[in-house]
């Protein structure tokens, strides 16, 4: 296998950007790709430098692009960056055209942690037709809550996202994009620590998505908020990928 790092020019974002990318050793269309997303405060880097993901990788036939999407929230702005488009279409387009890739949806996961989490909660939901699964590691999924619970932030979430009232019934609301799912919905295969600050919202998150009746799956383990958990997760969602 072998890590390609490479640096672009964006279309959507509108600069100079970087991504990783973990390629089997002969990546063909048939194979299959993880968009592979970082929380807050980390980079495209975060993955390769925390967690033995390579080694998790190497017998299979997965490639895994890590993209790098600063403090975004995987969030677009009018007139500025737009991330959301960066990681839903522009990403995997060009990693497709440039590696070779499937563009069947049969093929193609999404998985983050903490506000990637909620990234890939977010554009799996909004395009379930590109998307077999999400792998939310302890997603923080109510960005509203997040908001009441950090006043400090207003200034910042109000340049992120408006407002409070106009995060409902966006696509900024995962509890409303889960109602607007059908049983053609990707499987969610979600996971936390019972000690992670965001553990409440993610059993929520685990009662509306059986309410709304989807495939899915909710993988709990003693720890927090940490890349000890993180490791593990990941070495299992590579093995459900693979054997899918």
């Amino acid at each position: 296998m072998a890590v390609s790092r490479m640096s672009f020019y964006s279309e959507k974002l509108k600069m100079n950007t970087s991504i990783n990318v973990v390629l089997p050793e002969h990546p063909t269309e048939s194979g299959k790709i993880l968009l592979l997303l970082h929380g807050m405060g980390e980079d495209e880097n975060a993955w390769l430098n925390q967690s033995r993901l390579t080694d998790y990788a190497s017998q299979t036939d997965i490639t895994i692009i890590m993209p790098r999407v600063d403090r975004s929230y995987y969030t677009s702005r009018a007139g500025e960056s737009q991330y959301f488009e960066y990681i839903s279409d522009e990403v995997l387009q060009r990693c497709r055209s440039w590696f070779h890739l499937s563009s069947k949806r049969e093929r193609t996961f999404i998985a983050g942690t903490s506000m990637g989490g909620f990234g890939a909660l977010k554009t799996g939901l909004t395009h379930p037709d590109q998307f077999q699964g999400i792998f939310p590691m302890s997603a923080m999924p109510d960005i509203e809550r997040k908001w009441r619970e950090n006043p400090e932030r207003d200034a910042w979430y109000r340049s992120l996202l408006g407002s409070p009232e106009q995060v409902r019934h966006s696509i900024n609301d995962i509890g409303y994009l889960i109602t607007q799912q059908s049983g053609k919905a990707p499987f969610i295969w979600q996971f936390c620590g019972d000690k992670d600050p965001f553990y409440d919202m993610n059993v929520i998150l685990n009662d509306q998505i059986e309410q709304q009746g989807l495939q899915h799956k909710f993988v709990q383990a003693a720890g927090g908020h940490e890349w000890r958990l993180w490791d593990g997760a990941i070495q299992q969602v590579i093995r459900i990928i693979d054997d899918k």
